[in-house]
């Protein structure tokens, strides 16, 4: 996540449909505790509103190991992260109905009746328009391949989403320190704030990144986000 403190109180969500943003090959976790506690990470195939989740059984999982606990009627909580402005961990609990060997090896799990929702983030989100880019170093060359022109979708006092449009098979940014370069609309400089690259999240052809500002730079943020007349107080 962008920032890592979470709220105490969860808050119920009755909504429907449940997910919106839910899509095929997300990583969802599957935690079991009957009769040993156990968690997997599982990549979701797809589901049946109301109905199901098919899941993708733990490839590291041979056919006999975990009998007792892979077995038809078993509760389990599954949880996930939605990683857009609001940032929330959703969670609910489920049971499996049945599983397959052919022609994958899958799990069915029933379609929730509701869903508990935990705002992560310590700061709500405010979406915005902002040309960005980001680069390894403070000081790229105009030609530096590292350099990445995109846009500012939402931000808040202690990290921002950075969005850009990328290449079939583009896979990821790896988590590590980074710059952001914004444009003060006052002057036309370019304002550098040191920040960390927290999450990517891939939507069609366009990577959403997931930015923390590096703590000791925010006030950098704050004078120029007034130059651009945004409150995020």
């Amino acid at each position: 996540m962008d920032v890592t403190k979470e709220k105490t109180t969860p808050q119920l969500a009755n909504k429907s449909p449940f997910f919106l943003d839910l899509l095929p090959g997300k990583l969802i976790d599957l935690q079991f505790s009957n009769p040993i506690s156990i968690r997997f990470k599982l990549t979701l195939v797809g589901y049946e509103t109301g109905k199901y989740l098919i899941l993708k059984c733990p490839a590291q999982v041979g056919k006999n190991d975990f009998k007792d606990v892979l077995v038809e009627g078993n509760g389990a909580i599954v949880r996930y992260i939605v990683e857009d402005q609001r940032g929330e961990c959703v969670a609910f609990t489920t049971n499996i109905i049945t599983l397959t060997v052919r022609p994958e090896r899958l799990m069915y799990l029933a379609y929730p009746k509701n869903i508990e929702s935990r705002q992560l983030r310590e700061a709500s989100r405010l979406q915005t328009h902002i040309p960005a880019k980001i680069s390894v170093t403070e000081n790229p060359s105009d030609d530096d391949k590292t350099l990445l022109h995109g846009l500012i979708i939402d931000i808040s006092p202690t990290g921002c989403r950075f969005a850009i449009h990328v290449k079939t098979g583009f896979l990821a940014l790896k988590r590590r320190q980074v710059f952001v370069h914004i444009l003060s609309p006052q002057d036309s400089s370019t304002q550098v704030i040191r920040a960390y690259i927290r999450n990517n999240q891939m939507k069609g052809d366009r990577l959403n990144v997931g930015i923390e500002f590096a703590e000791d730079e925010q006030y950098k943020l704050h004078k120029l986000l007034e130059a651009y007349a945004i409150d995020i107080d």
